[in-house]
This record gives C-alpha cells, sequence and structure tokens, in this order.
C-alpha cells in the first residue's frame, strides 16, 4: 500500500504499548526487576522479570504482533482494531488506538501483587497470563462496540478498496450529531454507513492522521477533506452528498472481476496496484425501457454480461452500482437485438433509466458518459481529480474534435428505427456488488433451514387486518419451535394441514422461563392459570433471595436454564458461597457472597423474559412477550420487476417454488412425478400456483401494505417477480431490495390471504391506496408524454371511457379519475384498468428515447441571481425561477424538457430539483441553526467550500429518517394493546411482566383468554 494511504497509527500505538505503557503498568503492579521487547515480523516476545529473594524469576511470553499496516494476521482472517474517540468534538477528543484499548484491557484483568509473595514461573504465569490474555483481546466479539469494550474487527478484504478505508476507520461511541464542524478536515464527508451508525463510524481523510493520541488536520486541500474511497469518485461536485455517500459506500462492495479494467474516467489519485481497479466500462444509455428500468433496475446486453468475467456469472437479481450512488439490479438480460444501439449499429451495453437521475441527484454519472466517450475516443483516460472537473465549453470542444455529437446526444435506434429524441449515451464504469442474486436466494420446508421470521410489527399488523387465522397458522402451525416442526412437510405430502392447537411456541417458552422462577403458567380448558409451584428442574441457592419480582417473597431455588449465560453466572456465584460457608468464611466474606448471589438472581430474573437480537452493531434487548416465530414453508430472494404479470400475481424462482409446493404437489401426483419433474408434474404445479396464494412481506412492516398476497408463477432465474405498480404498497425499489414468501398451509389462513391481504383486499378496505396504485415514475412520463398529441389523448380516454381534462395529464388528475370508477363490490376490473394504463405508459416512454442532458440549463429561463449570499435574497430568487419553469410547456425541448414533464405530470420529482441542479439552493444546518446558500447548481459543479454544508445537511437529513424509522421499526411506538385487565393482557402493556406475572402467581389467578391479542399470543 502506498504511502499516501497507509494508517500508520496502528502499529505506532502498538509500538508504545509494547516499549513504554506496557512496562509502566507492570512496574506499578508487580515487583519488576526487568523488562525485554524483542520484536520479529508477526510476533513480539516479551521477557519480564520480578524480584525474589531466592533469585529473580524471568518469563518469555510471545504474543501477536500487527503489521505496519496495523493488521494482526495470525489468524484465519486478518483482524485490527478501530481507534475510537473519547467525544465527537474531534478537535479535543482522545483518540484510543490499539495500543491503547490493549492497555486498557490489561489493567482492568492485572492485580496489584501484595508484598511477601514467593513468585515462581507458575506463580508468574498464573498472575501475568498475558499471552491469553492478548489472545482473549483480538477475539472479542466485533459486535460489542460499546464505550469499554475493544473494538476487534475482521478486516474487510471485499477488495482493496474497502481494506485500505476499513485500516483508516474510526469509531465514536458517544456521537449523537450527524457531523459537528470539528470533524470537518479530519472526517470524509461522503464515506460513511447509511444505517443507524451514521454518526460514530466515520472514515479518517487524507488530510488527517491520528498523532499522540489525537486526530489532526496536515493537509487543508480540497483533496485532503476527501477519504479515501471518496478521492477516487470523479465529478463528485456534480452530485449530491447524500448520493455521493451511496457511491462510495458500494463501491467497496464491488467483487473483483477475473479480468477487472481500469476506467475510462479517472481521478489521477488512484494507487497502481493492478488489483485496485474491480468494474468495467460500460456503455450506458440513460433512457426509460419500460419496466424493465422501473424503481432503479437496470437492462443489460447478452454480450456485456458475458464479456464480465466474474468466477459466478452474472445474472438477472445482481446488484450493480457506478460511483455515483446509482445502483440496481439487473431485471433482465437480453439479445443485443433487443437492445438500444448507436447509430453505428454498436448495441449498448446498459440501460439506466433517465427520470431517477432528476430526484436522486447524481448528475456526475451523466458527464462520466460524456467523458468515457471522448476517452475512448482519444486512447487515453480522462484525468478528473476531484472538483477540477472540466467545464461545459471544454467538454463540447473534445466532442467536436473527437468527431462525436457536440450537445452529447445523439437519436438511438430499436430493430434499425431511430427513437425520435435524442439521447445520453456512453461509457461509465460499474460494477457489481456482493449482493447477487445467487447468494440472496432461499427457501425453506423443515427446521433445519432455517425458516423467514416474523416479528411483532408483523403480528399486529395481521392482527388489525383481521387476519387472526393467518396468525394463528405462521405463529403456530409452521413455527420451526412446534415439537412436531420437523414431521410437518411430510404430512403435508399426505393431507390437508389443519390448525395446530394451541400452545404457540412462543408461550411454551414463555412458560418454560416463567418456572425458572417458580411460577406456573398452565394452559388447561382454553384458559391459562396462574399459581406458583417449584421448577421441576432445580438449582437450590446457599442462601434465600429476594424474589426480584414478588419482595414480600424469597426464592429458595431457581430452574435449570444453560441457555441463559446469567444463570451460568448464578450457578458460579451459588457454588463459591457454598464453599465459604462449608469452610467456615469471615462474616464479611459471607455478606459479600450474599449480595453477589442476590444480584445474580436479580440478573436472571431480568433475563428471563428477555432475548437478545443483533440490531446492527449493537445486541438490543427484545421483550420475550413479543411474538415472534420462525416460519416453516417460507424463502426470500432478490425483488425484480415484471411488468407482464397481473396486480394479484408474484413471480417465484424455480428453486423456491419446487421446495413450498413440493410436499403439497406429492399429495397429488406421487413422489415419483415430482423428483422426475415430469410434464405432468409441471401442468400439476402450475395448477396448483394458480389457485394457491402466499404472502410476501418487505421488513420493517410499517404499513399494512407490507404484507401481501399473491397467486404465485414459476420465473426461470432466482428473482422474485413483483409487478412494478406495487413497490409503492411495501416500500421497495429494485436496487437490492429483498422480500421473504411464505406459503400458508391451512385452508382458512389461505382463504384470508384472499380475503384480507390480497391487493384488492387492501383497496377495499382503504381506497385512499388508489394514489400508490396509480401508475408512477416511467408509466406516468409516457401517459403524459402519449396525451400531448390527439391520438395519444384519444387512446387513453378510451380505455378510461371518460375525456381526459383539457390541460396536460398529470398523476393526480388521473388518480381522480380511477377514484371515480372505484366500486365497493369489486375492484377486478379498476385493477385491469390500472393494469392497462401502465402498458400503455411504459410502452410509450421506452419508445420516446427521452433522456438528460449533460450540459442542459442553457435554455434556462432568464432569472438574475443576487449577488453575495444572503439565503432570504437568494430562496426568493430561486422561488422566481421555479415560477418561470413551471409556466413553460416545451417538453419536447432536449434541454430540459423530458424532465419538466416528469415533474408537471407528477411522474417523478420536484421543480426544486432543476433548481438545484441548474441553478443552486439554500439549505438549513439544523444543528447550527443557520442557513447557507448554495450558490452553484450541480449541473455546473458545487465548489469544495460549499461541500461541507450539503454533507452536513444531507447527513442530518439520513440520521432523522433513520432514528425515526427504527423508533417505528424496533417499538419505540408500540402497536394498540387491549385495554383488559387479564394477567396476559396486563402483561403485554407492563414495562416489568414479570411482576405482573409475580401477582398473578400469588394470587392465583386464571386467564380466560378473551382478549384477543392474548389469546393469539397462546396460539
Amino acid at each position: 500500500m502506498t504511502h499516501m494511504y497507509s494508517a500508520p497509527w496502528h502499529r505506532a500505538s502498538f509500538d508504545r504499548f509494547i516499549t513504554e505503557r506496557l512496562p509502566e503498568l507492570l512496574a506499578q503492579r508487580l515487583p519488576l526487576a526487568g523488562y525485554q521487547a524483542a520484536p520479529g515480523e508477526t510476533t513480539v516476545d516479551i521477557t519480564v522479570t520480578v524480584a525474589e529473594q531466592a533469585g529473580d524469576v524471568a518469563m518469555t511470553y510471545t504474543i501477536p504482533q500487527p503489521t505496519h499496516d496495523g493488521l494482526f494476521t495470525q489468524f484465519e482472517h486478518p483482524r485490527l482494531v478501530i481507534p475510537t474517540a473519547s467525544s465527537e468534538d474531534l478537535a479535543t477528543a482522545e483518540i484510543r488506538c490499539v495500543g491503547e484499548q490493549l492497555y486498557d484491557y490489561i489493567a482492568a484483568k492485572l492485580g496489584e501483587a501484595p508484598g511477601g509473595l514467593h513468585w515462581d514461573t507458575h506463580l508468574l504465569r498464573q498472575w501475568l497470563p498475558l499471552e491469553d490474555w492478548v489472545q482473549s483481546f483480538l477475539q472479542t466479539s466485533e459486535q460489542r462496540i460499546d464505550q469499554g469494550n475493544p473494538l476487534v474487527q475482521w478486516l474487510d478484504r471485499t477488495n482493496m478498496t474497502a481494506s485500505i478505508t476499513h485500516l483508516r476507520r474510526l469509531f465514536i461511541p458517544s456521537a449523537t450529531h450527524a457531523f459537528p464542524a470539528t470533524q470537518l478536515g479530519r472526517i470524509c464527508p461522503f464515506e460513511a454507513p447509511e444505517g443507524p451508525n451514521l454518526a460514530r463510524i466515520r472514515s479518517i481523510a487524507l488530510g488527517a492522521e491520528i498523532r499522540d493520541g489525537r486526530l489532526i488536520i496536515s493537509d487543508e486541500s480540497p483533496i485532503g477533506t476527501l477519504g479515501f474511497t471518496a478521492s477516487m469518485a470523479p465529478l463528485l461536485e456534480h452530485n449530491d452528498p447524500a448520493r455521493q455517500k451511496m457511491g462510495v459506500n458500494m463501491m467497496r462492495q464491488w467483487l473483483m472481476p477475473e479480468n477487472p479494467e481500469p476506467a475510462l474516467v479517472q481521478t489521477g489519485l488512484e494507487p497502481t496496484d493492478a488489483d485496485l481497479w474491480c468494474g468495467y466500462n460500460l456503455l450506458t444509455a440513460y433512457v426509460t425501457w419500460g419496466g424493465e428500468t422501473y424503481e432503479d433496475s437496470l437492462l443489460m446486453s447478452e454480450s456485456c454480461a458475458r464479456r464480465l468475467q466474474y468466477a459466478i456469472p452474472v445474472e438477472a437479481g445482481d446488484k450493480f452500482s457506478n460511483r455515483h450512488g446509482a445502483k440496481g439490479v439487473i431485471s433482465r438480460i437480453v439479445p443485443d437485438e433487443e437492445m438500444p444501439h448507436l447509430a453505428d449499429g454498436t448495441p449498448v451495453e446498459l440501460v439506466y433509466s433517465f427520470l431517477s437521475i432528476i430526484s436522486r441527484l447524481n448528475f456526475g454519472q451523466v458527464r462520466e458518459a460524456v467523458l468515457g466517450r471522448i476517452a475512448r475516443a482519444e486512447g487515453t483516460p480522462a484525468i478528473v481529480p476531484p472538483y477540477q472537473a472540466p467545464a461545459a465549453t471544454e467538454l463540447r470542444a473534445r466532442l467536436q474534435a473527437a468527431g462525436l455529437p457536440a450537445e452529447g446526444m445523439e437519436p438511438l435506434t430499436l430493430h434499425g428505427e431511430p427513437l425520435p429524441c435524442p439521447s445520453t449515451v456512453g461509457w461509465v464504469y460499474w460494477g457489481r456488488t456482493e449482493h447477487i442474486s445467487v447468494r440472496k436466494i432461499h427457501a425453506s420446508v423443515d427446521p433445519q433451514g432455517l425458516g423467514q421470521k416474523l416479528r411483532e410489527l408483523d403480528f399486529y399488523t395481521l392482527r388489525d387486518l383481521g387476519a387472526c387465522e393467518m396468525i394463528r397458522c405462521l405463529y403456530n402451525t409452521q413455527a420451526d419451535g412446534r415439537p412436531d416442526a420437523g414431521t410437518l412437510a411430510a404430512r403435508v405430502a399426505t393431507g390437508a394441514i389443519p390448525q395446530a392447537p394451541p400452545p404457540s411456541p412462543r408461550f411454551s417458552e414463555i412458560a418454560a422461563r416463567l418456572e425458572v422462577a417458580g411460577i406456573r403458567a398452565e394452559l388447561a380448558d382454553g384458559q391459562v392459570h396462574f399459581r406458583f409451584a417449584a421448577p421441576r428442574a432445580a438449582l437450590a441457592l446457599a442462601q434465600p433471595a429476594r424474589h426480584p419480582w414478588l419482595h414480600e417473597r424469597e426464592v429458595t431455588e431457581v430452574g435449570i436454564c444453560p441457555s441463559l449465560p446469567e444463570y451460568a453466572a448464578l450457578e458460579e456465584v451459588n457454588s463459591r458461597l457454598q464453599r465459604l460457608q462449608e469452610h467456615g468464611a469471615p462474616a464479611s466474606l459471607l455478606a459479600r457472597g450474599v449480595g453477589e448471589l442476590q444480584r445474580c438472581v436479580d440478573e436472571l430474573f431480568a433475563a428471563l423474559l428477555c432475548e437478545s437480537e443483533e440490531v446492527f452493531f449493537q445486541p438490543m434487548p427484545m421483550s420475550l412477550l413479543q411474538p415472534t416465530a420462525r416460519v416453516l414453508f417460507s424463502g426470500r430472494s432478490v425483488i425484480a420487476p415484471a411488468d407482464t404479470l397481473h396486480l394479484d400475481q408474484v413471480g417465484l424462482a424455480e428453486e423456491i417454488v419446487w421446495t413450498l409446493f413440493s410436499p403439497q404437489l406429492t399429495r397429488e401426483i406421487g413422489e415419483a412425478a415430482v423428483a422426475a419433474r415430469t410434464p405432468e408434474a409441471l401442468r400439476a404445479l402450475d395448477a396448483l400456483l394458480a389457485r394457491s396464494w402466499v404472502v410476501m412481506n418487505r421488513a420493517p412492516t410499517l404499513l399494512p401494505t407490507a404484507l401481501l398476497a399473491f397467486h404465485p408463477l414459476r420465473v426461470p432465474d432466482r428473482t422474485i417477480r413483483l409487478h412494478p405498480l406495487t413497490c409503492m404498497l411495501n416500500n421497495s425499489d429494485f436496487d437490492g431490495d429483498q422480500m421473504a414468501v411464505f406459503l400458508p398451509l391451512t385452508d382458512t389462513a389461505q382463504a384470508e390471504a384472499a380475503e384480507k391481504l390480497s391487493v384488492a383486499a387492501h383497496l377495499l378496505r382503504d381506497p385512499s391506496l388508489l394514489r400508490w396504485l396509480c401508475p408512477a415514475n416511467e408509466a406516468m412520463w409516457g401517459l403524459a408524454w402519449l396525451a400531448r398529441q390527439e391520438t395519444g389523448r384519444r387512446q387513453i380516454s378510451d380505455v378510461l371511457g371518460v375525456p381526459l381534462p383539457a390541460e396536460l395529464l398529470t398523476r393526480a388528475a388521473l388518480t381522480e379519475i380511477l377514484y371515480s370508477k372505484l366500486h365497493a363490490e369489486d375492484v377486478a376490473p379498476l385493477l385491469l384498468l390500472i393494469e392497462q394504463l401502465y402498458q400503455i405508459g411504459i410502452a410509450a416512454a421506452k419508445a420516446s428515447g427521452a433522456s438528460i442532458n449533460p450540459f442542459m440549463g442553457a435554455s434556462f429561463p432568464v432569472c438574475p441571481l443576487p449577488e453575495g449570499g444572503d439565503p432570504a435574497t437568494w430562496q426568493h430568487a430561486l422561488e422566481e425561477c421555479s415560477e418561470a419553469l413551471l409556466a413553460r410547456a416545451d417538453y419536447e425541448n432536449p434541454d430540459f424538457g423530458a424532465q419538466l414533464l416528469a415533474i408537471k405530470a407528477g411522474a417523478r420529482g420536484q421543480i426544486r430539483h432543476l433548481n438545484i441542479l441548474m441553478r443552486g439552493r439554500t439549505v438549513m444546518l439544523s444543528q447550527q441553526e443557520r442557513q447557507v446558500t448554495i450558490a452553484h447548481g450541480l449541473v455546473g459543479g458545487v465548489t469544495p467550500a460549499e461541500t461541507p454544508a450539503l454533507a452536513i445537511a444531507a447527513r442530518e437529513g439520513i440520521w432523522r429518517s433513520n432514528v425515526e424509522s427504527i423508533r417505528e421499526a424496533y417499538g419505540v411506538h408500540r402497536p394498540d394493546l387491549s385495554g383488559a385487565f387479564t394477567p396476559l393482557a396486563r402483561a403485554l402493556r407492563s414495562e416489568h411482566p414479570g411482576v405482573v406475572f409475580a401477582r398473578a402467581a400469588a394470587g392465583e389467578e386464571m386467564d380466560p383468554l378473551t382478549d384477543v391479542t392474548s389469546r393469539l399470543l397462546v396460539g
């Protein structure tokens, strides 16, 4: 690795620990008489000598030593220790690297040796097991990154970019703000995770370094403010920071091809290592191609897919991204003749919809397409350092000199016929991410296969939809925790499956945990009876303890529960107290032992009704009363579009279909035909699919429509295929999202799938969902484009059966027409009408060739912009520009007509996006409580001075949305619970359900299970 991108602070910190801090610590705690350290290649020998009257005692330890880049390579997978900051004020924060963290770890374990000890090698090794401690330190779980624990991680070896960036990472445990001002110049404004660790995980800028426990700025140039990955993202000044952040994050996810090629457009800051490059320059057309490019999906040519040389061949469902934050899964790989072509007959290799760029604001890829064509024509890579992109006049001149269209756009052809609108097409560098379909597909019908999980939000959503039989089916009958779960597939193959009787596996687990606390919760005659009773298998306590849930009672024994670590701790403390009692220990020691015993009992009882679930980086305690289940006959995969489906259909990969439906098919035609997959079996399978319902779920279930039922169809790849118009219902798109599929096995659950969870059922329940089902994006753009001409207006009007408004056809107007056709008794005709409109719209958009202009803004209305940067004055001027834009109707204008149509028709984007692209904006920095003017648009490129404010605003927006999502998804906003006063209803509402159960047991209460939530929880 080159010096510029190295992270020398790791080894410097370790060396200081070995040469200075460790001997100082040992001298404080031991009668140290000598200390020597002899570094080797991967280990260091440390000789410790302690003073002893009979002669000094020496011991040599061999411990791992990091490489110069900070890697511990003695393991199968290299490890590194992430530096941590004491506060988010990085101008003053203490930075603790590997040496400081190792010092704290050992200092916490090393006691102070009392005088008079007779030292020998055995005692020294027992008192100072240095090798064991260092090994334990390096094997600390990387999930536990609390303030006091070391942060040890496996090196990210996805590619070279990922590895270098990992070495330059910083962790801020206490961070609460998106991007404090003291981090500017020290931390990359773009490199950060997209989840809730946005504020806590940072990348050290190239112009900063850790020195003597501080993060200092050593280079204040614009490039010095960037992280390693961001420094290799050309034209980043043309992208909104929120999207550029996605771009640099995904560059670290690119898989290494067998034969990668260098980018045609580079920054000139890339290391010279050959394995740095892990993408391909693909001839990319920025046009819409029907449903194949809907909501971020990508269309790829067959010859391109064959040319991309990866160990695993490229297929539909694989996720690709470029350096500007454009990302999506391959919707289809089609023959070259089905792709658009350049005028000279060259087939386009990748198609990406121009529409998404309006709102994504990642315009840099459009300029890269132009520069890519120039570089290919000039025969040498284009070198474009960050913030030094060539101006539009220079690009036009170079295009013209290379014999290319000076405007960077040209008509594409399809089957030899030119498309009417000029299009932007050029070479853009794309990488295949590690999210590939072959690794994401899964299906299971038995407990060994780990079924998909349904959680609390799914449970309450189903309850509120009235799908109680579905809950009984999925959370009990098909739960993999049932004693008979291993025979379910065999039983399905022989006959119909009735609903399983209670108790559910979840309630059985609750009852088992309560028994540990001496509480019986017994189900009999449809009721739950509570009482105190001795555990069937118990650990007798050395001393009675106060009952943590009912203080007037004592605990003399607890149930054996080896699955909980708190039980093991109690067992150890209890054994130690017994030994103290047997040996007549002093009263002070006994009192301390009794106190430890009570603490362990308290901790065990606190853990009984909780479970830990890894959420992002931290384990999060979840209530055991939250209904969850792993469901048999379930699967998952990546979603991709399929516009040939009806709105009540979903396409399932063959692998998923055969796994989930083979037992039922065996019941109908026999095992031999199913195993051979005979033509008879295929016909029977398709018939079975047509009359069955599956439930699809994209977690987290924040909306009722996140649970949708469809009739399944077989598809010949590894994806799950959705009708594009269902994306808004389940908050999904085609950029790598996955969905789970559940096959309800009981007749009652199948009936509820149709009655409660189908698209038609959801629409009958909530007619306002029409606003989401009405064609959008490419489909709406195509309808608006078509409706500009009389023949097109007539075609749409004939389908709708009503005349269109005289003005521009908008999504709002179309939705109102659809509302007028909604009949409470039957929505099927309306859904067919929506499908027709969608097909007309995407066909029109595909046929147009409409694109995005790489030099957009030449015909922008002349709106004088104010001198200076007063935000209020600028905002007023931008509003004037917006009104001038909205007054225009020249949608055929190749400058920005297609974008204007998309915005005014309600297909995609807002008028402010055109201002951001072509003029500028003002942003509000909430933390600093001030508004800032950005005086440059993304088409021309923002300045280095403007980037920090944009980055801060982007991070604040992401931070707020993440916090809100987490609160919703993980139970801070709890679903409505019953106001009943039965024991289970009270426990479900309580923050301390153990107290409720203890009181119910003391009073020997009975729960009649009249409360629906309690009854469903029990099963």
